[in-house]
């Protein structure tokens, strides 16, 4: 590989990043890449075989960056207290602090919008999708298995419907803030988020 290789792979993966998040992975052309990139044809074939091809490297770079956030901030909050529903507690205020800090460009979320078009992708990146979301499941989720063991909850719930909701707050909030055009939109729903688990499990 040429020594400004990653370099060049990196330029492509950004700018099909940008453009997925517009437009969706269908509506985003190799032509449309180059474009943005001012690389040739030639260029995009020797780092990628097909759309296919970087449409797996795509997933595997954000959900390996997204995990990177997870496991950061989980560890902020298990060194703020050694509960491990205030460790939930802190890390959704970590995250919703993070967020309410964003400025332009809104927030996107790359798995979201691969989920909207599925079924059109192969294996390996759906494979790549699920394997995002369960990351969270299994960190967040084990979080509140244990916290349940503590405090029980005031209803029935399982520790993976609980992140189920702050999985769909997050996606839902991401949809509404592009709509409105404001980012605060996505930390306002991780705080309603806070507020619910803080009542199912009695906090005061």
């Amino acid at each position: 590989m040429p020594k400004d290789g990653r370099a060049t792979k990196e330029k492509i993966l950004d700018a099909a990043e940008s453009l997925v998040l517009d437009h969706g992975f269908g509506a985003t052309s190799i032509d449309q890449i180059l474009a943005r990139t001012g690389i040739t044809k030639g260029a995009f074939f020797y780092h990628f075989k097909s759309k296919a091809e970087l449409a797996g490297a795509l997933i595997d770079r954000y959900v390996l960056r997204d995990n990177e956030l997870l496991h950061t901030l989980v560890k902020r909050a298990e060194g703020l207290s050694r509960d491990p529903l205030q460790q939930y507690l802190l890390f959704i205020g970590l995250l919703e602090e993070s967020l309410r800090e964003l400025t332009e460009p809104l927030p996107g979320c790359l798995i979201a919008s691969f989920t909207y078009q599925f079924q059109e992708f192969d294996s390996r990146t759906q494979a790549g999708v699920v394997n995002g979301f369960k990351q969270w499941q299994n960190i967040l989720g084990g979080k509140l298995q244990q916290a349940s063991e503590l405090h029980p909850p005031a209803i029935q719930v399982t520790p993976s419907e609980v992140i189920d909701n702050l999985l769909s707050a997050f996606e839902g909030g991401i949809i509404l803030s592009k709509m409105y055009q404001q980012s605060s939109v996505l930390a306002a729903q991780l705080r309603h988020h806070r507020n619910y688990v803080e009542l199912l499990y009695g906090v005061h």
